[in-house]
């Protein structure tokens, strides 16, 4: 099916998302911080990339800016994720992320229903 990238610090969140969306059928790669996804992103193509707005280092919202803004390669569809801190709400975050080109949001904790709706739905707008 397809080729998602998730990129997230938490290792125990990225082999979550792993197995659930490797239960659908796609190939799923991961990335603990945002410069190796960013070059990941970079030096293979991926249907989707699944990001954390809250990482040490390149953060979510300035990986999604660099990738929207990086010229002619295929640009993955992206899911922005956050659970926010008391410094940086979530509904701030995944508003910026928006704004600079997530195609979907989602909010932790998220169930596998609400993953794999956004997953689909995007995946099928691709396709068309």
């Amino acid at each position: 099916m397809a080729r998602i990238l998730v990129i997230d610090d938490v290792p125990a969140l990225t082999a979550l998302l792993r197995m659930t969306l490797e239960t659908q059928g796609h190939h799923v790669e991961e990335a603990h911080d945002g410069l190796s996804g960013l070059s990941m992103l970079e030096r293979e193509p991926f249907d989707l990339a699944i990001v954390d707005m809250m990482m040490p280092g390149l953060d979510g919202i300035e990986l999604i800016r660099r990738l929207r803004t990086r010229g002619a390669s295929p640009v993955p569809s992206i899911i922005a994720m956050s659970g926010g801190t008391d410094d940086f709400p979530a509904a701030f975050s995944l508003t910026l992320s928006a704004m600079h080109g997530a195609d979907r949001v989602l909010y932790k904790p998220f169930d596998n229903s609400e993953l794999t709706a956004a997953v689909d739905e995007l995946l099928a707008t691709r396709a068309a």
